[in-house]
């Protein structure tokens, strides 16, 4: 029950996290690393190069890990 519990309470923090990205951002990262899809099919979805597809996914995992440094990660600590 405890894990269960926990690891509702990390998807809700992810998503809150999530939520604060740039939208397009957002999409980038939940359809490459939630949805596996590969690189040539996301960037003919979405109508952009390989290279903002890769600077969008930097800034996207750099904000979560900050976002979630601060809000899951921390408080679980402290």
């Amino acid at each position: 029950m405890g894990e269960s519990l926990d690891n509702e309470l990390f998807w809700k923090t992810y998503h809150d996290c999530a939520g604060r990205l740039p939208e397009k951002v957002r999409a980038v990262f939940n359809l490459r690393e939630l949805d596996g899809l590969e690189t040539k099919e996301l960037c003919d979805m979405l109508e952009i190069s390989e290279s903002n597809l890769w600077v969008m996914l930097h800034r996207a995992r750099m904000a979560l890990r900050r976002c979630l440094e601060t809000n899951w990660f921390g408080k679980r600590a402290g």
